[in-house]
């Protein structure tokens, strides 16, 4: 068909087309069409609930230059599919080298571990030397118990320490709301002053008195200037009423409020109480404790001096009881039972062998540097950045047909989208069609009734030929399955969606040719050129 001349070649017979929208009706063999016909997209609506991508691809790029080599699009599956099997075999590699780490932690937590229980070891000694000094016995005691005290005191404060804090929230909120009530009644008392101020002020002018009307004040109160002077005062009448419903609201919410307050203060003051009599206790105790060791750090300077070499080593570590070296001690010795280890290492005693670390770390490095080929991504940056160049490309195509597609959807309450989707293997892209309806509801292609299949199919033939730029479309129900042959479908198509390429900027320039094999018209069309061939 010659674009400048339009005309229609079909078999020996040419038909010169002059109007906007033709419709050429006859009887006709598929054959004729052969040249005007998209090969891919009567392959493409054999599919249309799962559009394979290749296909979809096929119909555009093959009919138009700027779309030559639209499938390259589809390699992007090949190096996500790529990058997933080596991103696996990296996990590998890191799991491998995230348990050579905790070799070489468990081997640091055991030394660090049976140093500190070399430390405790000594201490524990020191300490049970010190215990049998009989001058600083005594201190020594008091300071213990002290800690005990503090010990004690801090558990409880600990165990009221979140009911303390709930009552307090619960106290300082309801007081926070109920400052917030008497603001609001502030406020909206200050509201209606305002509106009987405006009233006397409207009556003065109304009597005669003044001719002047704060209008931004009327404004403020939510008032229109252009009412009447009677209008305006039943507005702020209405405007003062509200107002003082509001605070009777408002001041009922507040005695509720401050109900709510008295109910819960005495709880509160109770835990308020012990919560501060216990911390004061504590800090009581601290302080006889920097007194007490200032008395005992005295003490050892007055001790002969074979007895402050006894105990000078001590005396660099804090003042601990053998109860409590002992304990912490005990803890050591049980991280040391409890030491977690890696399944390659058969016990404990290898956990500082050296040689297992290296054999892990060497063979580490052989992945690194013999397998380039499963850890990097061995494809060109310009390769890739065609491919998602060509990706980007692919899916402006999708939502540019979407658009048009939609355009002619609204004309029957139906609105489409394109998911693309990835098969089970992830070796294919598919399109997903999903239609939505006035009423919000979701269905597939499977769901439409047969006219709104047929509406679709005519609209999606057209619209690929809007997005290719084919200015003379042109349509026959010869291109579609049999099954879809419906003449008074497609005719009601025709009618519907022809007033578009009056009214759409994005249709105008188009011209519409439809021809109709076999398929009788029973009812006018407006707007259409009709040949009988």
């Amino acid at each position: 068909m010659s674009q400048k001349k339009s005309e229609l070649d079909i078999g020996s017979k040419t038909i010169t087309i002059e109007d906007k929208v033709t419709l050429i009706t006859g009887k006709f063999k598929r054959e004729l069409f052969q040249k005007y016909q998209n090969k891919e997209f009567i392959e493409v609506i054999d599919e249309l609930d799962l559009i394979p991508a290749n296909k979809f691809v096929s119909q555009f790029q093959n009919k138009s230059d700027e779309l030559k080599g639209l499938e390259h699009s589809l390699n992007i599956l090949d190096f996500i599919t790529s990058y997933l099997r080596i991103t696996e075999y990296n996990l590998e590699v890191f799991s491998k080298f995230n348990n050579t780490i905790e070799i070489i932690l468990s081997a640091f937590g055991f030394l660090n571990l049976t140093e500190t229980k070399y430390q405790l070891e000594t201490e524990l000694s020191l300490a049970k030397k010190y215990k049998k000094s009989s001058e600083l016995s005594a201190i020594v005691d008091l300071i213990n118990k002290l800690k005990k005290s503090i010990n004690e005191n801090q558990i409880k404060l600990n165990y009221i320490k979140e009911d303390y804090l709930r009552h307090k929230n619960q106290v300082d909120q309801l007081k926070k709301t109920i400052n917030g009530f008497e603001e609001s009644i502030k406020e909206l008392n200050q509201i209606k002053k305002n509106c009987f101020n405006q009233i006397n002020r409207i009556t003065r002018q109304i009597e005669g008195n003044t001719s002047h009307q704060d209008e931004s004040s009327l404004s403020e109160l939510g008032v229109e200037s252009n009412l009447t002077n009677a209008e305006k005062i039943r507005a702020l009448q209405k405007k003062a009423k509200d107002s003082q419903y509001e605070i009777k609201q408002i001041k009922l919410k507040s005695n509720q409020t401050k109900e709510k307050l008295e109910k819960i203060t005495p709880q509160y003051n109770i835990y308020k109480n012990d919560y501060e009599a216990i911390l004061e206790s504590i800090r009581e105790d601290e302080n006889r404790i920097k007194v007490t060791q200032n008395e005992y750090e005295r003490k050892l300077l007055d001790n002969n001096e074979s007895r402050i070499e006894e105990i000078k080593e001590f005396s660099f570590s804090p003042a601990r009881t053998v109860i409590e070296i002992e304990h912490e001690l005990s803890k050591i010795n049980s991280e040391l039972k409890e030491l977690p280890i890696s399944e390659s290492i058969s016990d404990k005693e290898n956990v500082i062998n050296l040689n297992i670390i290296v054999k892990r770390l060497k063979e580490i490095d052989d992945i690194l540097r013999n397998h380039n080929d499963k850890i990097y991504i061995h494809k060109s940056e310009e390769e890739l950045s065609n491919a998602f160049d060509k990706y980007y490309l692919f899916e402006g195509v999708i939502k540019d047909l979407e658009g048009i597609l939609n355009d002619f959807l609204k004309e029957i309450s139906l609105e489409m989208k394109f998911l693309l989707v990835i098969n089970e293997s992830n070796t294919s892209f598919y399109l997903k069609t999903v239609f939505e309806r006035k009423d919000k509801e979701i269905a597939n292609f499977e769901d439409l009734t047969t006219p709104e299949k047929i509406f679709f199919i005519v609209c999606f033939f057209i619209s690929n030929e809007v997005l290719l730029g084919h200015n003379n479309i042109v349509f026959s129900n010869l291109f579609i399955p049999k099954i879809y042959n419906k003449g008074g479908s497609i005719y009601r198509t025709f009618r519907r969606i022809i007033p578009l390429f009056d009214t759409n900027d994005k249709l105008r320039k188009f011209k519409l040719i439809f021809v109709i094999s076999n398929l009788e018209l029973k009812k006018d069309i407006n707007n259409i050129k009709i040949i009988k061939v």
